[in-house]
């Protein structure tokens, strides 16, 4: 009889002490915004320069092969960039094409390992990391 009981209060037990603590967790959400950032090969000696798409992408269309995926540039967004220990380093606006050239001499970004682009479109914050 007393194994019994003790079968029964184990489940029981492991309710009590198998709680999530909700501070440490957090949710991960995709970016309202696709970004295409590549370093510039032809930036002049001594500058680091890299250039930036930001698009939104339309997937309302993605089961329909004449439709597909449709990606619109992002116009007028507001881009902090940042170093990893979140020095800010530049702010830029995209233009027409969703295009923006991020240049800085080199000697700035000494110690940075690299680039944090951030923003916030239609109501969501965003962060993009680039690695240097």
């Amino acid at each position: 009889m007393k194994s019994l009981r003790t079968l029964f209060l184990l489940p029981v037990m492991l309710l009590f002490t198998a709680c999530l603590d909700d501070e440490l967790a957090f949710t991960v959400v995709a970016s309202p915004v696709n970004a295409d950032i590549e370093r510039v090969a032809d930036a002049p000696d001594g500058t680091v320069a890299y250039r930036a798409t930001f698009t939104e992408l339309d997937k309302t269309g993605i089961l329909d092969v004449n439709v597909g995926i449709i990606a619109t540039p992002v116009v007028d967004l507001e881009l902090r960039i940042f170093s990893q220990t979140q020095d800010l380093l530049e702010t830029l606006t995209t233009d027409a094409s969703g295009q923006t050239l991020f240049s800085v001499p080199a000697a700035s970004l000494t110690g940075v390992t690299r680039l944090e682009w951030s923003g916030t479109y239609d109501g969501a914050a965003f962060r993009i990391i680039t690695n240097l």
